[in-house]
């Protein structure tokens, strides 16, 4: 199983990269840490470094670093490599990019729910940094089931409660001041609903 791209941050695992480079990982991870010095002293930020998980033969789980790098930093990296490695980088950036954008063009438009002005929850969360597979997603339509509403484009919550999640300094009594959308609880999404909204 490997971790390509992040497209919630858009960041790039160092095992994507040395697919790109066609380099081993640990060819790929050396040159990381020798060039990290220079960026560290310029930029004071180091690389961010994961884990990633691979299951063995014999079932066990191990765990394994790899980097996590975001454009500005990936294409640091390729000025390690030659012309053709760099070109097929920056290609696959390009790439994800343009994904990226199509979703992102395919979110829906806002709706009035009782009204309420209500965005896609699933867009929202791209748009704005968070999994969409995270027990979050759940956990926060049961702790606040007033402000979402459910549709056949997947979960709609309102702009208020977008707000509020986006700037967790204001006082928790601001959700009881917050219009709702739905007068009822809100039933939650089976898994099947849950990937159809990831599909659209």
């Amino acid at each position: 199983m490997l971790n390509t791209i992040n497209s919630l941050d858009q960041t790039m695992s160092s095992r994507e990269i040395a697919r790109i480079m066609r380099k081993p990982h640990n060819d790929l991870m050396k040159a990381i840490r020798e060039m990290e010095l220079a960026w560290e002293k310029t930029t004071g930020k180091n690389f961010p470094l994961a884990n990633y998980q691979k299951v063995t033969g014999n079932g066990t789980i191990r765990e394994f670093p790899e980097y996590q790098l975001n454009k500005t930093e990936c294409l640091y990296i390729a000025t390690k490599f030659n012309n053709e490695a760099r070109a097929r980088l920056v290609i696959r950036w390009a790439e994800l990019e343009e994904k990226e954008k199509q979703n992102t063009l395919r979110v829906p438009a806002p709706k009035i729910f009782n009204q309420v002005k209500c965005i896609h929850y699933t867009g929202w969360l791209l748009q704005n940094g968070y999994s969409i597979m995270s027990g979050q997603v759940r956990a926060r339509i049961k702790k606040y089931p007033e402000q979402f509403r459910k549709t056949d484009k997947g979960w709609y919550m309102s702009e208020a409660i977008a707000e509020y999640f986006l700037n967790f300094k204001n006082p928790q009594q601001r959700i009881a001041e917050m219009p709702s959308v739905n007068p009822q609880w809100v039933p939650m999404f089976s898994k099947e609903e849950l990937l159809e909204m990831i599909r659209k």
